[in-house]
């Protein structure tokens, strides 16, 4: 089975992932896509992280009726922080059968060099790019042999709705609706102890 594995904080998920996703299960190029949720990512902040077990649920709930997307745990079981060669080679381990390749946004291509073992995990487990705002095509050969994807540009970040949430203004296009009312209670409860 072709594996897309889509990593991220998604702190919080929001339907800009969901699209990515749709995507490339419309191109086909996949026979399912695996929504891998960081507990923490060594180059993000912790302090901006949402609980992590909050974050896989929301993940789990927003999945839930899509049967080609499954969102997989298996970096709550790994040490921290979440190195993605180590997630890949133990999934590698447990699926032998799959062949596992990684979905990522061309902002995170910029910086893969900068990733653990980034060579090897690009060598063992394909790159697919998908295009960002800001981020053009780079020249081919492509960095660690990657392949890009115009996937619709995509004008979300989790980044936008926590500035949003911040300032009380609505997010309900942004995240899908069954965790919106989750996500919007959390952070209201998150800024309003900041600003005791």
């Amino acid at each position: 089975m072709r594996v897309g594995l889509y990593f991220g904080s998604f702190n919080p998920l929001h339907t800009g992932h969901l699209q990515v996703a749709r995507y490339f299960r419309d191109i086909e190029v996949f026979d399912a896509i695996w929504f891998v949720p960081s507990p923490l990512n060594p180059h993000k902040s912790e302090e901006t992280l949402v609980p992590a077990e909050l974050r896989l649920s929301w993940v789990n709930t927003a999945l839930q009726g899509e049967p080609y997307f499954h969102c997989c745990d298996v970096e709550f079981g790994l040490g921290l922080p979440s190195y993605t060669h180590r997630t890949v080679k133990h999934l590698q381990s447990l699926h032998p059968e799959h062949q596992f390749s990684l979905i990522m946004g061309a902002d995170n291509l910029l910086h893969f060099h900068k990733w653990n073992h980034a060579k090897e995990l690009a060598e063992i487990c394909p790159l697919f790019v998908y295009a960002r705002p800001g981020y053009n095509k780079p020249q081919d050969p492509m960095p660690f042999g990657a392949t890009w994807y115009d996937a619709p540009l995509l004008h979300i970040s989790a980044t936008e709705i926590r500035d949003k949430l911040a300032n009380h203004e609505s997010i309900h296009e942004l995240v899908p609706s069954s965790i919106l009312a989750e996500v919007e209670a959390f952070f209201q409860h998150f800024f309003a102890e900041q600003h005791q």
